[in-house]
C-alpha cells in the first residue's frame, strides 16, 4: 500500500468516526416536538412536490448545501406561496457525501407535507429536523398515506383533518 493510499484510507476512517460522533451528539440535542408544537413553531405548512434538488459548495468552501425546490399543491398555514426553496447543510458532490444527522432527505418528485420556518427572503428551513417532513405515499389500493420519520403511517385524510384542527385551535 502506498503512502498516498494509506493516507486516503486514514482520512476516510477519520471522516466516518467524526460523522458517527456527530450523530451521537445530534441524537442528544434534537428535541422531540409534539404535533401541536410542530404546528405552532411553523411559519408555513404546505403539501407539495419536490421539483428540483441541487447541491453546491457552501460559502465556507468546506461544506455542502442542498437546495430543495418544492411546488406547493396545498397550503395549510402561512402567507400564500406557489413554490419555495429549502436550504440545508449536507448533500453529495462528486464522490463526497456529507450527511447531517437529524435533517430530512428529499428525493425528486417526492410528495410531502412539510413544516417550515422562514429563514430569509424566499428560503425556508424544516422545523424540528426530520420531524417536520412527512412523505405522502400511494398504496397499491390507491389510498394515500402520510409517513413520518419513524415510518409510521396514517391515512392522508385523517392527517390533514388533524392538522387543520390543530391549526384552528392554535389561532
Amino acid at each position: 500500500m502506498t503512502f498516498m493510499s494509506r493516507r486516503h484510507l486514514v482520512l476516510r476512517i477519520f471522516f466516518v468516526v467524526c460523522l458517527a460522533a456527530a450523530s451521537l451528539v445530534e441524537a442528544r440535542t434534537v428535541q422531540e416536538l409534539s404535533f401541536e408544537r410542530l404546528v405552532a413553531e411553523s411559519d408555513v405548512i404546505v403539501r407539495g412536490r419536490v421539483e428540483e434538488l441541487k447541491t453546491r459548495q457552501a460559502s465556507d468552501q468546506r461544506s455542502i448545501m442542498t437546495i430543495v425546490k418544492v411546488s406547493v399543491e396545498r397550503q395549510f398555514k402561512g402567507p400564500i406561496i406557489t413554490s419555495l426553496r429549502i436550504e440545508q447543510p449536507g448533500g453529495t458532490i462528486a464522490d463526497i457525501v456529507q450527511g447531517v444527522p437529524g435533517l430530512p432527505e428529499f428525493s425528486s418528485d417526492e410528495k410531502v407535507i412539510i413544516f417550515l420556518k422562514h429563514h430569509r427572503r424566499d428560503v425556508y428551513r424544516i422545523v424540528g429536523g426530520k420531524q417536520g417532513k412527512f412523505s405522502i405515499k400511494t398504496l397499491p389500493n390507491h389510498n394515500e398515506v402520510v409517513e413520518d420519520l419513524a415510518h409510521r403511517t396514517e391515512a392522508l385524510d385523517t392527517f390533514v383533518d388533524r392538522l387543520t384542527n390543530t391549526i384552528k385551535r392554535g389561532s
